[in-house]
């Protein structure tokens, strides 16, 4: 027993000076030297090694690596495409006798990659990944690409494993020569835990990204999926949290992303499936791809929100106005009428060259400009200069839209048009919510079909061009109570004591409709018409969009039963048409009889009734043909009496 003890410590012993003699032995230098010859021969580049190798054999087989640099490849800047401060690798030995390679934690330290893109859209590491699609190596000549064992027998390939990988406070570099950015990703830590390929393997990510537009905080954590052969990853319960400010983020915003991610690496594809998003008050499911092969990347999604507020959006992402603006807000029509150096320039439409973007949005709830929807969907499509949004669909105030609109930015300025149909709607809570304005009462319908050039404020509304047709039907006009207005003109035109103010300042009607023509900045109709039991109007007239203001007459014709303050009725006022004219604005608009007209027709009127009389009067007693030689000369008299 003593014996067999000794021989093992004997032998351990061996192994130890061995392994020590191993360590002397190797000349570090040399492996150092054939390690750069090598990646020249591969490669075409330089690597640089300025730390130390040194070797590691209990308990694996390992070795570590000082500062190390692998350098761009010509026709780049003078630098190192990636570089570490540290490399550190072990092998466990007995597996090795299972064939199979289990390859311990590999740990870069301080590691360092710039990736940059030349302005003819070359990267520096274009020919790498060209070296990695070359395929496989050649089989050895005297051995089949399968391996054989001693005995002639093919031999199963090895199986390779990795116990983990981590990298500590390294950094990133995008350079974009062409759009002359940098993108800088720093304190990069990753930790990934026994990757192997064809595995799902924990991993979390953290590092900080600075731009010239925008600073962030990020962290990761998922599962890893690479495919054995190298060409797909898929990272799986995949949670993103990102913290982010800047010039183009106003405020600190929180970002929360989730969902699986599917990435072709060799065709360049990404998919990402349950997405789960939340920034602000947006939360957003559903699925998107991106292809980034292209010169032009191609995005395509289908999303789904519970609540799209763009009113709390614009809140969110609006940039505060600064208090050099002044703390006065200034009146709807100061507003409409900025000067040229004031009013807002033509904005820049030129990314729409830049992306290929098309996808479908579905939205439970909406809110935008104080109006409510419901059940929204449309479909978009943005890319070659151009932007389409059809079709539009929703449900609101009871009734339903279907509308479609696009943007051309080819064109300069950029034109635009829509078409929108709106039925069934409640108009005055829409008109309350939308612009402030309670003055229209009924269920409506309303199409508006509008084009123009220019999106400027100095150019929208004068290139405004179109057509709109409204109806709307069992409703009221508020604000005003059209029969009570005349019956206080017939009084004063009579010269009876003016009857008391109505309590309610209402005009029922039965139908009303109107077509306008959109144009100059200007709303203009002549054949608006309101129908009731008692009112018969026909009105024309026109609106100004720029300072709101309002300039209509209403033809009012009283075909009912329209009575007194004493509760006679007003025989004398039937089937006379009256004057009413609208004027102010928008948000006061004013009403009121046209006192002058009401005289002059109420004259006439009552002439021609004295005349009918005469006439009737002289055929009952003159006989018919001497009543038919007065009527030919009456008129004539009458207007020499100025009758």
């Amino acid at each position: 027993m003593k014996k067999l003890l000794y021989g093992l410590a004997a032998l351990v012993l061996l192994l130890l000076l061995g392994l020590l003699a191993l360590t002397r032995l190797v000349d570090t230098e040399r492996v150092k030297r054939v390690l750069v010859e090598q990646t020249r021969e591969k490669t075409g580049r330089t690597l640089v090694i300025e730390g130390d190798l040194s070797w590691r054999f209990f308990p694996s087989l390992g070795f570590t690596l000082g500062r190390t640099s692998l350098m761009n490849p010509p026709g780049f800047a003078e630098g190192a495409t990636l570089s570490v401060g540290g490399i550190s690798l072990d092998v466990a030995l007995r597996p090795l006798l299972d064939n199979r390679l289990e390859v311990g934690e590999a740990v870069l330290d301080n590691a360092r990659l710039h990736l940059i893109t030349r302005a003819d859209g070359v990267s520096n590491i274009d020919d790498l990944r060209a070296l990695a699609g070359g395929g496989e190596p050649a089989p050895v000549a005297d051995e089949p690409a399968g391996g054989r064992s001693g005995g002639g027998e093919p031999t199963a390939p090895m199986s390779v494993s990795l116990v983990g990988v981590r990298v500590n406070n390294a950094e990133v570099l995008l350079q974009d020569e062409a759009g002359g950015s940098l993108t800088r990703l720093n304190r990069v830590n990753l930790a990934l835990d026994r990757f192997a390929p064809g595995e799902s393997v924990p991993l979390s990510l953290s590092g900080d990204l600075f731009s010239d537009e925008v600073q962030a905080n990020i962290r990761a954590d998922g599962l890893l999926w690479l495919a054995a052969d190298g060409s797909r990853l898929r990272l799986d319960q995949l949670a993103l949290e990102i913290g982010a400010t800047g010039r183009a983020i106003p405020g600190n915003k929180q970002l929360r992303l989730g969902g699986g991610l599917d990435y072709d690496i060799a065709g360049r594809q990404l998919a990402f499936n349950h997405l789960q998003l939340e920034v602000g008050s947006l939360a957003l499911d559903g699925s998107l791809s991106l292809e980034h092969a292209p010169a032009i990347p191609r995005l395509r999604f289908s999303l789904h929100t519970a609540l799209l507020d763009l009113d709390q959006l614009a809140g969110e992402w609006g940039r505060p106005q600064s208090s050099a603006a002044g703390a006065t807000p200034a009146s709807s029509e100061a507003a409409a009428t900025l000067p040229p150096s004031v009013a807002s320039p033509e904005p820049d439409l030129s990314w729409l060259s830049r992306i290929d973007v098309q996808g479908e949005l579905a939205a439970d709830r909406m809110r935008v400009q104080g109006m409510e929807m419901e059940q929204l969907t449309l479909k978009l499509a943005l890319g070659e200069g151009r932007a389409r949004f059809e079709p539009i669909r929703a449900r609101l105030y009871g009734g339903e839209l279907d509308g479609r609109a696009s943007l051309d930015a080819t064109r300069q300025p950029a034109a635009f048009s829509m078409r929108h149909t709106l039925g069934g709607v409640a108009v005055r809570p829409l008109l309350s919510d939308a612009a402030g304005l309670d003055y229209l009462e009924g269920r409506g319908e309303l199409v508006l079909d509008v084009s123009g050039r220019g999106l400027s404020s100095a150019a929208l509304l004068p290139g405004l061009t179109g057509s709109s047709r409204l109806r709307v039907d069992d409703g009221a006009v508020h604000g005003v109570n059209i029969p009570a207005m005349i019956r206080r003109g017939y009084a004063q035109v009579k010269g009876q004591p003016l009857p008391a103010e109505e309590a309610v300042q209402k005009t029922d009607f039965s139908a009303l409709t109107a077509d306008f023509t959109i144009a100059g900045g200007k709303v203009s109709t002549d054949n608006l018409n309101m129908a009731s039991p008692l009112l018969r109007i026909h009105g024309e007239g026109q609106t100004n969009l720029r300072d709101q203001s309002i300039d209509v007459l209403l033809n009012t014709a009283v075909v009912g039963s329209l009575k007194g303050q004493d509760g006679e009725e007003l025989s004398e006022l039937k089937n006379i048409t009256l004057p009413v004219r609208i004027s102010g604005t928008y948000q006061q608009p004013r009403y009121g009889l046209d006192m002058q007209q009401v005289f002059d027709r109420y004259l006439k009127d009552k002439v021609d009734r004295e005349a009918q009389r005469l006439q009737e009067r002289l055929n009952e007693k003159l006989g018919d043909e001497l009543g038919d030689k007065l009527q030919q000369r009456l008129p004539g008299l009458l207007d020499k009496l100025g009758l």
